[in-house]
């Protein structure tokens, strides 16, 4: 009972924290605040977290598999077709939308908290290394660098949802959606150097 009580008390404070960035920003928002929302005491607060940071890292860790799924789908897709990839970039985009509160206030961690912005990006590295059936038509020689490239191409996605689908600056029309999908549809294609897939490419 008292285990039960401890994940409930913890679930509040991250429910009313992630209402407090929305409402006031990360920056302006601090224990205190977080707390008072959830119904509980500061001190309460730091019996389960060190930091509000540490609240948007739990979370980080809490939707990786999600990222993964999403990369390791793409990388199941064999030879796929350009609508093929645009399907993809699709669901994609739908996922951000669908969740556009909880990245805006992982976006405003991430420009002013370092170990966020670590955490996020381990999990670009995790996401690359987890397209298994791409990376393995590279020697280990070239391998490091073509998954360096998946990581840039994923930041970049990154940032474009961020525009589009978090601070609505740009939308995330089907004008866009197909930039990105002959992005990535270049990029599942990009061979070892001197190779080609078969099919003259």
């Amino acid at each position: 009972m008292r285990d039960a009580q401890k994940c409930l008390t913890r679930e509040r404070l991250i429910d009313a924290a992630f209402e407090a960035f929305h409402r006031h920003g990360y920056q302006a928002t601090n224990a205190s605040v977080i707390a008072k929302a959830a119904g509980a005491s500061r001190a309460t607060f730091y019996l389960h977290f060190s930091s509000k940071a540490e609240i948007v890292i739990e979370l980080l860790e809490r939707i990786e598999p999600s990222v993964l799924e999403i990369y390791e789908r793409l990388d199941e897709l064999e030879h796929p077709s350009l609508q093929d990839v645009r399907d993809w970039v699709a669901d994609t985009v739908a996922w951000w939308e669908r969740d556009r509160l909880r990245f805006e206030a992982f976006e405003q961690a991430l420009a002013v908290e370092p170990r966020v912005a670590e955490r996020w990006y381990s999990s670009f590295v995790r996401a690359a290394e987890s397209m298994t059936r791409h990376l393995s038509a590279f020697s280990s020689a070239e391998r490091d660098a073509e998954r360096l490239r998946i990581i840039t191409l994923m930041a970049q996605l990154d940032r474009t949802m961020y525009f589009t689908t978090v601070q609505r600056v740009a939308p995330a029309d089907a004008a866009l959606l197909d930039v990105l999908a002959h992005q990535w549809h270049a990029a599942l294609h990009r061979r070892p150097s001197g190779l080609s897939d078969g099919r003259g490419r």
